[in-house]
């Protein structure tokens, strides 16, 4: 099925880690800074030292205790129309997604729009947030005492209860805060939820019921809950850094973070004056027949790959630059390289071959693993760019090949 008209990039906001704006984004990008570091102070509910164990699967404990964090942040509600009392009593995934959402929208021509026909898509999976913790600690903790011991300590809720919403609350007050009536959805696709985000907010624009869209993913969840998730899984970087692709990669690092982009058909775009960052011409999505969440299978992202470029009337010799998921899990990058390698390569024996190498790039060598983030971050990514000269190769990656990765 064709795409129809092309959705324009007009609009973007951001914040990861060690990067406020996204010009700060792109400079880790460029220069290969790895922005991980262990559990600052606070952080964790329980003492880092207390839960280190050097073996991988360990019971309740972790085997490394690095990650990407966002540090310093403070929220400048200007130009949110929202209870600065209540603002403050909401975890920072709520702070995180108003600022880059906030500033994804003031870099758009948005003037002359009628907002109550510009919504929100969000990719934000339900995992527990900070406040959310804290939440049902207050209320469940004086239940258990009391069931446990026949008398509990009477402590009042000091958590406000918004925080309870921890999936649909950040994206119900983005739209709020600026105003906008066109529809408010969030959803959760794991890796790929701000991808199907972008996706719902095309298919929005491209049926005429919005004239903007506002799509990406946030991430914040309680850091020592995915840290101990993924260190069950044995999904974390045994070594403290994530590789991509190296022929030593031995896993992820978690971060965290907000990504939104501001979409219009193409031609109210041109209309309305709007920069354009990039032009949306096909998306492909697909589902796993064979997979799961520690195996997936490489059918369903070659599947996702051709719908993509049928829909873009595109053929693969005609790109120049892909953006990998990239984990740097044995099973992730060995999963992901074949089918890019035969999608890439089957175009290649119709057609001169390139004079030189396909680039490749990824960003969590330098800000970590964000379940929800990833797809809009690499979007920033690539528009930068497309503007700046092509980054340096990312530090920590010796050896390409292996059974981890590309070997050609």
């Amino acid at each position: 099925m064709k795409f129809g008209e092309p959705i324009a990039i007009v609009g973007m906001g951001g914040v990861f880690p060690g990067a406020r704006t996204l010009d700060d984004f792109w400079q880790i990008i460029a220069t290969g800074r790895d922005t991980s570091r262990p559990a600052p102070a606070g952080r964790w509910r329980l003492n880092p030292a207390d839960i280190l164990h050097p073996t991988p699967g360990t019971p309740d404990r972790v085997y490394n205790d690095r990650a990407c964090f966002i540090e310093g942040f403070s929220l400048d509600p200007a130009g949110l129309a929202i209870d600065r009392d209540l603002l403050a009593q909401l975890d920072p995934v709520v702070h995180l997604l108003l600022a880059a959402g906030r500033d994804a929208f003031a870099s758009a021509k948005t003037t002359s729009l009628d907002r109550a026909r510009i919504g929100v898509t969000l990719g934000h999976i339900a995992l527990p947030t900070e406040s959310s913790s804290k939440l049902c600690e207050e209320i469940l903790t004086p239940l258990l005492e009391q069931a446990t011991f026949g008398s509990g300590t009477s402590s009042a809720v000091k958590t406000h209860p918004l925080n309870r919403y921890v999936a649909g609350l950040p994206a119900g007050l983005l739209a709020q805060a600026l105003g906008l009536g066109g529809g408010t959805r969030t959803l959760d696709a794991a890796c790929a939820s701000s991808l199907y985000a972008l996706k719902l907010a095309c298919d929005e624009l491209q049926a005429g019921r919005v004239d903007a869209m506002l799509a990406g993913g946030v991430s914040r969840p309680d850091s020592l809950y995915t840290q101990m998730g993924f260190a069950q899984l044995r999904a974390l970087a045994t070594t403290g850094r994530c590789t991509p692709f190296d022929a030593a990669a031995s896993g992820l690092i978690v971060g965290e973070g907000a990504g939104v982009v501001v979409l219009k058909r193409l031609s109210d775009a041109l209309r309305d004056g709007d920069e354009i960052h990039a032009l949306i011409r096909g998306i492909g999505l697909s589902n796993d027949l064979d997979g799961n969440l520690l195996s997936p299978a490489s059918e369903g992202q070659l599947r996702a790959l051709r719908l993509a470029y049928e829909a873009a009337d595109w053929e693969p010799e005609s790109v120049e630059f892909i953006e990998c998921h990239a984990t740097g899990t044995p099973v992730g990058d060995a999963v992901e390289y074949p089918p890019a390698r035969r999608q890439f390569s089957e175009g290649q024996r119709q057609n001169p071959p390139r004079p030189k190498p396909l680039p490749r790039a990824y960003e969590k060598p330098a800000v970590g693993e964000a379940p929800r983030r990833p797809p809009a971050s690499r979007r920033h990514q690539r528009l930068r760019l497309r503007r700046h000269q092509r980054p340096r190769a990312h530090r920590g990656v010796v050896r390409a090949g292996g059974a981890h990765g590309p070997t050609a």
